[in-house]
């Protein structure tokens, strides 16, 4: 059965390390730790999709979840698998008596394993990944234990989407601040020029551009030149 207790406090602490500058894969290992003190489970094991949409291990709470999630990806087979392509949630409860999942099933019993639950990490139609908890023994979880699965699962989705909304975030403040730093050196270029050639500044931005489009140079670069003094227009 659930411990309701241990549960209110691990979601207390995830809530509050959201706000905190954390790494995604010690934030998914915690996770996992407490999956197995929380429910009625032996292991847990996070996978993700990666950049090209294929699912990768990620994280477990001990060696023998590791290789079943590795087992997994080598097979092309899994509730694993089948929970991320699906979106939903896959239980097994009782691999000896179960032939869902054929290669993987025998592997799985070998290493200890009777039942699985793996809960779909989604936002909207976006599959991103599986939470996986394991048990030596078969049998069902309660209403209580499935709940506290997915509400685990939903807080690895929310950390795995914070980040990446942080990414972007980040990504895109340096692009804005590039773009300002690179404006500040194209006016200066464009001063230096207009001096040089003793035309006013649009003239001579009109010169500088003409000259990068024309050579196929990037406009940056040819300001850059200009305010070094590697580059004299009006030498042509």
């Amino acid at each position: 059965m659930v411990d309701q207790q241990r549960l209110a406090q691990t979601l207390l602490q995830f809530t509050a390390n959201l706000v905190t500058h954390y790494e995604v894969a010690d934030i998914l290992d915690q996770l996992c730790d407490r999956a197995v003190e929380i429910l009625p489970v032996s292991g847990a094991g996070v996978m993700l999709e990666d950049r090209q949409g294929d699912l990768r291990f990620v994280s477990a709470s001990d060696e023998t979840v590791r290789s079943i999630e590795s087992l997994q990806i080598e097979l092309n087979e899994g509730p694993c698998l089948h929970a991320y392509r699906t979106g939903e949630l896959v239980v097994v409860t009782d691999l000896e008596h179960s032939d869902r999942f054929p290669r993987f099933t025998p592997l799985a019993l070998q290493k200890g394993l009777r039942a699985v639950y793996s809960f779909p990490m989604k936002v909207g139609d976006e599959h991103i990944g599986a939470v996986n908890l394991y048990r030596e023994e078969p049998g069902r979880f309660d209403d209580d234990d499935a709940a506290a699965g997915q509400v685990l699962a939903d807080v690895a989705t929310t950390y795995i989407m914070n980040a990446r909304l942080i990414e972007r975030s980040t990504q895109l403040n340096e692009q804005l601040q590039h773009a300002l730093n690179s404006r500040v050196v194209i006016e200066q270029a464009k001063g230096k020029l207009s001096e040089q050639l003793g035309v006013d500044p649009p003239e001579a931005f009109a010169r500088m551009r003409g000259y990068a489009r024309n050579r196929g140079l990037k406009l940056l670069s040819v300001a850059e030149e200009i305010v070094s003094g590697s580059l004299r227009l009006e030498e042509e």
